[in-house]
């Protein structure tokens, strides 16, 4: 992933809320018992960037609760990069 520097503070906490988002959804799977393998991290981390990828490219106005920034995309992208970084370090 590129390093794209933050345009505004908007974006900043975009991104910031979406690696919470993953990374608390992390602990609440670790809590049950849950974990996705590396395989299943790197699809969603595929998806995550996708949809950041679509979402600066388009022209169209965000509209709707479920429709997230590029920037949203981008820290959870991050966070399941983390999360397989460290899923990774611990099995060697």
């Amino acid at each position: 992933m590129q390093n794209t520097p933050m345009r505004n503070e908007s974006t900043d906490q975009d991104y910031k809320s979406g690696f919470m988002r993953v990374m608390w959804l992390s602990e609440q799977a670790k809590l049950h018992g849950w974990r996705l393998n590396e395989r299943q991290l790197i699809h969603e981390i595929v998806q995550r960037e996708r949809a950041a990828h679509i979402r600066e490219k388009s022209s169209l106005p965000i509209i709707g609760s479920e429709v997230r920034s590029a920037a949203w995309n981008r820290g959870q992208a991050d966070a399941l990069r983390t999360l397989l970084r460290t899923q990774r370090e611990s099995y060697d």
